[in-house]
């Protein structure tokens, strides 16, 4: 939708600037940029292409405001956007175009053509290896929840049946992407308390639906929403949290419809297995921290400074954990990750976000709310605290990036 004040521009080249920086603005946003950054970003891509533009981004909308020479009239654009989606190897890509077309070595046409082809590119790593990435996840994951070696393995299956699931939901309509953080909770959730059932009465039936779907838990989302609300970022934070909210609500729902369903009709053992020794962590996380990486899309040449920035993130928890608990743990391990992330980015040239986001969930809070939500449904007391926790962590996690940002002061890039 485009609402102008005045007469529409004559001049070719002035509205070709203008519909680039938006449609800069609408793939940075859908490949994983913040509010805040790409604010900022959309600001000094205007200063390159000499126009007076004024933005305001939130997870769901886009303004571009665009000010004519008299600085009276002003071309004003509005979009709705959907917010969610990560792609670690096009937002690069787009950084890397955006330093091209402020270095000269591009024109405004060619960056409109370099534009379409970043969007046409394809996942560096493939669906075979994106599927096998969400089958170490989920094993990752069972092994930070203390599962058994049972519930590791067949977290691993059905995190494999979340990718299929969340591949043909965006192949859809629109209308079924919007369901897959219910559809994915409700299936996982159905055939871990079938298989507890008719297959391995020790299963740890909660720990294996979490475990599967935790890639998609929005503890990014809520982390970044509080840590916008605390830099005055407030609609944008607002927005951010309550769409976390929202989704780990609807993922919540999915999973209680599913146990509710199938537990109706059967009765299941409550006993599960003992936990896996805590020796073997040492081989779990690092399939979890090559994970990530690959779920998000980071192209090969950032692949082992995310995998680092994890690494520094888990080892920064746990040195946290030990002198302390484990918010000491999730605070110096956002610190640790939030100067690495800046000091690469001010290296690299690229946006930090490549190596934070991985990063941020190690530390993720999310899995924490879900399963006080489970617990509470359940009629456990604890589970109103754990359901708290969430926030406590993710308020530590902002503090840990705002301390980061104090020490090495971000670049800004996407």
């Amino acid at each position: 939708m485009e609402i102008n004040t005045k007469a529409p521009l004559d001049d070719k080249a002035t509205k070709l600037k203008y519909q680039f920086i938006i449609n800069f603005g609408k793939a940075a946003h859908a490949y994983g940029s913040s509010s805040i950054r790409l604010e900022i970003y959309l600001g000094r891509l205007s200063d390159v292409l000499k126009i007076d533009g004024h933005f305001r981004v939130t997870p769901n909308q886009l303004i571009f405001a665009f000010n004519e020479e008299d600085k009276i009239g002003q071309t004003t654009h509005l979009s709705s956007v959907i917010s969610g989606s990560f792609d670690m190897h096009k937002l690069a890509k787009l950084d890397e175009l955006a330093s091209e077309l402020d270095t000269g070595e591009i024109s405004i046409e060619e960056a409109f053509n370099r534009l379409k082809e970043i969007q046409k590119l394809k996942n560096p790593f493939g669906y075979s290896w994106t599927g096998l990435s969400y089958i170490f996840a989920g094993v990752g994951f069972a092994g930070i929840l203390s599962g058994s070696w049972m519930d590791v393995l067949f977290s691993g299956l059905m995190s494999l049946i979340v990718y299929g699931i969340v591949l043909i939901s965006k192949n859809s309509k629109e209308r079924w992407a919007s369901l897959i953080p219910i559809s994915t909770a409700f299936v996982v959730a159905v055939l871990s308390v079938l298989l507890k059932h008719f297959f391995i009465s020790e299963l740890n039936y909660i720990a294996v639906t979490l475990s599967a779907i935790i890639i998609l838990i929005p503890g990014y989302s809520v982390s970044i929403g509080i840590s916008e609300l605390v830099n005055s970022h407030v609609i944008s934070g607002l927005t951010n949290l309550i769409n976390g909210l929202v989704y780990l609500l609807k993922q919540f729902v999915g999973a209680w419809v599913g146990f509710t369903l199938v537990l109706a009709f059967i009765n299941v053992n409550p006993a599960v297995a003992q936990p896996i020794d805590p020796i073997w962590m040492w081989m779990l996380i690092p399939i979890l921290i090559i994970a990530l990486p690959i779920v998000f899309q980071t192209s090969a040449n950032d692949f082992g400074w995310a995998v680092l920035s994890c690494a520094m993130a888990y080892l920064g928890f746990l040195l946290g954990s030990e002198l302390g608990d484990n918010n000491i743990g999730v605070l110096i391990g956002a610190v640790l990750a939030g100067i690495f992330a800046n000091t690469w980015e001010w290296k690299t040239k690229k946006p930090g976000s490549i190596v934070l986001l991985p990063a941020i969930m190690i530390l993720v809070s999310g899995s924490i709310g879900f399963r006080g939500l489970v617990s509470v449904a359940q009629g456990d007391a604890d589970g109103t605290a754990q359901f708290l926790e969430m926030f406590i962590i993710a308020a530590t996690l902002a503090a840990g990036f705002i301390i980061a940002d104090a020490l090495i002061k971000p670049k800004y890039n996407l």
